[in-house]
């Protein structure tokens, strides 16, 4: 396994000021994915969404992707779902907010985001499933088995948080958050995540990714963003968890982490009674270590469908 020195949150910040212009060869690599489409929502809207359910043997429980925060699907799952879907079917879809899905993201909490999730999966016939969520996934899907514990059969989780108010830090970010609502009116660009995740350009692997990446994470305007950022301020899940100790569930978590620091997630762990798998890895492990992402989060998925057949 790849070892990685965590890129410090000072450089990363500094980066938003990165030129991040679109070059000739935006497209000049992409991932080999399931065919995606636009899924209607009754009274919600339309989400984007890939699947491949009718892979693996049967009785097999589908994986929902759950993507982490200014990501999508794509650019969160692009080093699993190779994998994954010649081994379990799956289903995932860009949250509100972002990506390709046009959901109302002008305010809503992360209850809201979970009662998409099951909308997507009563459009797609799926009764039960093992929840696969990262970052902002993480808490989407917890609140999904909370409310609909009979639809989740397992819990793989990975680099978040029960809540993200637990430091003087985190509080002065999300009021940084909450002070930033007005910016998109001024014109601020839809780029943050990009110039974010670009520090990682000093990847040798990454540049040939990055004008792909580049592409996808400026999809979503910035005013979404920011709805979900304050979504997310507003979730606290502190002993709320007890109910689901029965559920099987491992947590993968990213030492390096400088978002979300590896006490909270095992302190996530601790209450969920969850296994854990420790890998050395910042908050962008999907983005910059995508082929190490894929094998980490497919061993914790088979290690939940093990104990379910």
């Amino acid at each position: 396994m790849p070892d990685e020195s965590p890129i410090p949150l000072r450089r990363r910040l500094a980066g938003l000021a990165r030129s991040i212009r679109p070059t000739a060869d935006d497209l000049a690599w992409h991932p080999e994915l399931p065919a995606g489409r636009m899924l209607a929502l009754p009274g919600r809207g339309s989400a984007f969404t890939r699947d491949n359910l009718r892979t693996g043997p049967q009785g097999d429980v589908p994986v929902l992707l759950l993507h982490g925060w200014t990501l999508s699907l794509d650019t969160t799952f692009f080093g699993l779902m190779p994998s994954l879907a010649r081994r379990y079917p799956f289903a995932g879809f860009d949250q509100r907010g972002h990506g390709r899905t046009r959901l109302d993201a002008r305010t809503f909490t992360v209850p809201d985001l979970a009662a998409d999730a099951v909308a997507v999966l009563d459009e797609l016939a799926i009764e039960k499933v093992v929840v696969c969520g990262f970052s902002l996934g993480g808490p989407v899907g917890l609140h999904l088995a909370l409310a609909h514990p009979d639809r989740v059969a397992g819990l793989v989780l990975s680099a978040t948080a029960l809540t993200y108010t637990q430091s003087w830090r985190d509080r002065l970010f999300w009021s940084m958050i909450a002070a930033s609502a007005q910016l998109p009116r001024f014109g601020a660009a839809t780029s943050v995540a990009a110039r974010y995740f670009g520090a990682n350009r000093r990847v040798p692997e990454f540049e040939s990714r990055w004008p792909w990446l580049r592409h996808e994470l400026a999809r979503a305007p910035l005013s979404q963003h920011l709805a979900t950022g304050r979504a997310v301020a507003g979730y606290d899940l502190r002993g709320r968890l007890g109910v689901l100790t029965g559920t099987p569930a491992a947590v993968v978590i990213t030492t390096g982490d400088t978002v979300c620091p590896p006490r909270w997630q095992r302190q996530l762990a601790g209450q969920l009674g969850a296994n854990t798998i420790p890998v050395p890895f910042d908050h962008d492990f999907p983005v910059a270590w995508p082929g190490t992402f894929g094998e980490v989060m497919l061993r914790a998925i088979d290690g939940i469908q093990a104990g379910l057949r």
